[in-house]
């Protein structure tokens, strides 16, 4: 790498090298339209006097991110990263009181450009370091970035309001910032800007953990650890150059007890995607969302445990892509089209099912077939892949890295039934696996909840996922615009890194599911098929299928999750095999029958 390119001055190391020295990529970039292209770079504010930092903004988030040299200590540069939210975006309830109390303050904005001269904003809305090496003698280039996957901070007695109203309550969160997550579009411009002006990928890259606990500070503002669920600090390390760096990340790592995020780990798979990393010919990178047929549609999985209300979740966004005159295709991995046509006969989709009637544990092998078939179809602007309700989704992700030369991959969404919870998770290894995995979680059925079981709910939900968004829904009702403000294309995946501790990958055979179709042959009786749902075993948590009843003209579509259930008349021209399924654990045949 030839830095004389970025640093033409003479460089010894010393303070204002480094400030220079960064000053320099900032511009660089600022100049470059296919970087910004990549990047989601808007433009940058230098503010030079007295204190020099600098401020920039991205597409993906509606705030200000920051940037100031803080220390050049042991020949390293150490920058401090911020984000500054606007007072506008949902983001800011994942802030710090003290930090919401100065974003609302008049003056908040026009501080925001000159924030190192303002002890209110330079000590807080934190969110990472970067320390920068540079040495001109080998022209080599280390950065190292280091910030957590999410910023908790509890107050021990709580935060009472004006009126005495608890803000937060006691040993409640006060912060609960998703730092690596804002981080993302700051480094990827940094790293892309690098490898653009250098034409080569990083020659060294590495990445590593360390788990430490959360802080929680007393009414007098003295802060201690909290036992909680472990809080989880990243480390990412690129260089640029021929040097081995060892010695350096050796002074770097010094003491930290850090654990290597391995190659097949699937945060490590998805930064090497990313434009800094992987460059191709072509001046987009593999970044540019076309194909040769044109801008290649996004696709987004939606998982979720059985009866969750997922299909209420394709029905709605269905509805809501067509108004806009959008069409979406659909992959499924159940038995779900007899569900789905007595539910979404008004709206023009196409669908492709795999494995019907099977409650397989992952798509593996078969998912780039049912894309393709699809797209052999129609050209769809989305792609729903809607996986089996006990399919594990990391059993996916190797397989979805593989297919960004069709599809460009949204997000992982989960569906929680709040109400069954904490019956569930107690349950079934995969139902916490689909947390674990996902991008977003809907946390549907809300109206069987009080807002005590929500909040609780929602606890855990952060436990088991410290990166996903959390959205409130009954009947999983939430607008495709509002999954676009909750995530970026950049952040599919990372929260997958909180389950990759196991090597195990966990399938529906370790939880004992297995599946059962039985035929129906004749037409059954309504009050007896109702008395015959109402008294199945607790270990069958689904029930689906199509039957029809006597004195009735047209056929039902079965759907019972774990003791409730309804049937949805099909139009007359729908006539299909009468049949039900049945999903649970140790399920038998000799004893489970069919009603006659």
């Amino acid at each position: 790498m030839n830095l004389v390119e970025l640093y033409p001055s003479s460089f010894d190391g010393s303070f204002e090298d480094y400030r220079a020295f960064m000053r320099s990529v900032l511009i660089k970039g600022s100049f470059d339209g296919m970087l910004k292209k990549l990047t989601g770079y808007k433009g940058m504010y230098l503010c030079q006097q007295p204190t020099e930092c600098w401020t920039l903004k991205f597409d993906q988030f509606e705030g200000i991110f920051g940037m100031v040299l803080a220390e050049v200590r042991d020949g390293f540069g150490r920058f401090h990263l911020y984000y500054f939210p606007n007072l506008e975006e949902a983001l800011l309830d994942k802030f710090s009181l003290s930090e919401a109390l100065v974003a609302h303050d008049k003056d908040y904005r026009e501080k925001i450009r000159s924030f190192a001269l303002y002890p209110e904003l330079f000590g807080q809305f934190y969110i990472a370091s970067l320390s920068l090496h540079v040495n001109f003698a080998t022209h080599a280039l280390l950065l190292f970035y280091e910030t957590f996957l999410r910023d908790r901070v509890y107050a021990k007695e709580g935060v009472l309001s004006y009126d005495k109203r608890y803000v937060v309550e006691p040993e409640g969160l006060d912060k609960d910032l998703p730092s690596f997550r804002l981080l993302l579009p700051l480094m990827n411009f940094l790293n892309t800007t690098l490898s653009r002006i250098a034409t080569e990928a990083p020659s060294y890259f590495e990445l590593f953990k360390k788990r430490e606990q959360s802080m929680m500070y007393n009414g007098k503002g003295v802060f201690t650890c909290k036992e909680d669920a472990p809080t989880l600090k990243l480390f990412i390390a690129l260089g640029y150059g021929d040097d081995s760096f060892d010695d350096s990340m050796e002074q770097l790592l010094m003491g930290r007890h850090v654990e290597v995020i391995h190659e097949r780990m699937s945060l490590n798979a998805f930064l090497q995607k990313a434009p800094w990393y992987d460059l191709s010919e072509t001046p987009l990178g593999n970044v540019a969302r076309t194909t040769g047929r044109g801008v290649k549609p996004k696709m987004v999985v939606v998982t979720g445990f059985l009866g969750s209300g997922k299909t209420n979740f394709l029905q709605n966004y269905i509805e809501y892509e067509t108004e806009k005159n959008r069409f979406v295709g659909i992959i499924q991995n159940e038995i779900g089209k007899t569900g789905l046509d007595g539910k979404l006969v008004d709206y023009d989709y196409s669908l492709v099912e795999m494995d019907e009637g099977c409650v397989c544990c992952s798509l593996a092998g078969q998912l780039r077939a049912g894309v393709n078939t699809l797209m052999s179809k129609t050209y769809p602007d989305t792609i729903l892949l809607e996986t089996t309700g006990v399919a594990n989704p990391f059993n996916l992700l190797s397989e979805l890295h593989e297919l960004e030369d069709v599809v460009e991959l949204e997000a992982i969404v989960t569906v929680v039934d709040g109400s069954t919870l904490f019956d569930l998770a107690g349950e079934y290894t995969i139902f916490l696996d689909q947390i674990r995995a996902a991008d977003v979680i809907l946390l549907n059925k809300i109206d069987r909840m009080s807002e005590a079981e929500m909040v609780k709910v929602e606890q855990f939900l952060y436990e088991n996922n410290r990166c996903a968004k959390v959205i409130r829904t009954t009947q999983c009702d939430v607008h495709p615009h509002v999954l676009e403000l909750s995530l970026h294309a950049s952040t599919a995946q990372i929260a997958s890194l909180v389950a990759e501790e196991d090597e195990v990958i966990h399938t529906h055979l370790h939880d004992n599911i297995s599946s059962l179709k039985l035929s129906v042959p004749r037409s059954l009786c309504k009050e007896k098929f109702e008395a015959y749902l109402n008294h199945l075993p607790s270990t069958i948590v689904r029930v689906k299928g199509i039957v029809r009843f006597e004195n009735e003209s047209t056929q039902s579509v079965v759907q019972y999750v774990n003791g409730t259930y309804e049937f949805v008349p099909q139009h007359e021209d729908q006539v299909h095999e009468m049949f039900l399924v049945f999903i649970g654990k140790n399920l038998d045949k000799m004893y489970l029958q069919a009603p006659v």
